[in-house]
């Protein structure tokens, strides 16, 4: 029976090769599941293991001692070359261009073990621990490349997972997502935004706001401020990567100051509003269901306006196509790697 190692470092990336991993089973391939041990993430990702039934193989361990940077490496790359060699690996998927997903490469890489790289969003080259060296790093060590989707674990999330949000009723609320993770002490932001906000509730009672963001003094200053009585906002914990997914399959709209979400949105046919600073350039520019605009009072409230009163420009935005590439199935890129 082929081997094939499934390498992966965080809950987000098990979202994606936890599928992948059920339909090797099926197929009658032996995965062996490697992650790092986590620490902050550990309850979130046995949450995504158990919800698609996985069991890592290995756990790798890098907080033996206090070490250096070139220690604690070092101590990885010898692992992994030991399990490759213990484990017969036929053959190795890495997820993403994270420090554990590099090191697994080589690790295979030097024991002649052909190695696939899943593509994994938006999000990705802020992932990659060298950045954007990070992909000429890896170029050497990969013999295929696949674009790993989202389809299968944004539907396990939302028929097994639900969020308890205080909301009553998601068929005639319309329920917008105020997803900011830029730095919370930036003032001038966050308090157009929630003046946009309070002006929109005072207007539409049907639109509802959650707000997931760390209730910093200054959060807490400009929400007491501007947003005080408002019942239709509501100010959450930051939510998880099951708890996101699962929110994000009942939400009417995106607000937010990044792409990451742009890969599930797209999948859903959910408008994105992706909201930057005054110099930006590409203002306007549409990537998919994705638009840019400012991060003003004024172009936040306008957008929002011309979406809630005109049901057509919603839905010709909500059906633009992706501009990326095709997006392979679980089973177009499972025969595209275990063949090599």
């Amino acid at each position: 029976m082929k081997k094939i190692m499934m390498v992966f470092d965080t809950p987000e990336e098990a979202m994606r090769i936890c599928p992948v991993i059920q339909k090797l089973k099926q197929m009658e391939y032996k995965p062996v599941v490697l992650i790092p041990k986590q620490v902050e993430t550990a309850g979130i990702m046995e949450q995504v293991l158990a919800l698609f039934e996985v069991e890592p193989t290995h756990i790798l361990s890098v907080d033996l001692e206090p070490q250096t940077l070139n220690q604690l490496t070092a101590y990885a790359l010898n692992e992994l070359a030991r399990i490759v060699k213990h484990e017969k690996i036929d053959t190795t998927f890495v997820c993403g261009s994270t420090k554990i997903a590099f090191i697994a490469a080589l690790a295979s890489y030097y024991n002649g073990v052909p190695v696939t790289q899943a593509q994994t969003g938006e999000g990705e080259e802020a992932a990659a621990f060298l950045g954007k060296s990070t992909e000429a790093l890896m170029a050497p060590l990969v013999t295929n490349h696949v674009v790993l989707g989202l389809e299968t674990a944004l539907e396990k999330a939302a028929d097994q997972y639900v969020h308890n949000m205080p909301i009553d009723n998601y068929d005639t609320q319309k329920i917008i997502l105020f997803d900011y993770q830029g730095k919370s002490n930036q003032r001038q932001i966050l308090e157009k935004s929630f003046q946009a906000i309070k002006q929109i509730t005072d207007i539409y009672k049907e639109v509802i706001f959650i707000i997931p963001i760390k209730l910093t003094t200054l959060v807490m200053e400009l929400a007491n401020k501007i947003l005080k009585g408002q019942k239709q906002v509501y100010f959450v914990k930051p939510l998880n990567v099951l708890e996101y997914q699962s929110f994000m399959t009942r939400a009417w709209l995106v607000m937010t100051d990044h792409y990451n979400s742009l890969e599930m949105a797209q999948i859903l046919q959910l408008p994105v509003l992706i909201m930057e600073g005054p110099r930006n350039k590409n203002s306007h520019d549409n990537y998919g269901v994705g638009t840019v605009i400012r991060f003003s009072k004024v172009q936040i409230t306008e957008w929002i306006e011309r979406l809630l009163m005109d049901s057509g420009f919603y839905e010709e935005i909500a059906r633009r196509p992706s501009p990326n590439k095709k997006i392979q199935t679980i089973e177009e890129m499972i025969e595209s790697f275990v063949q090599k």
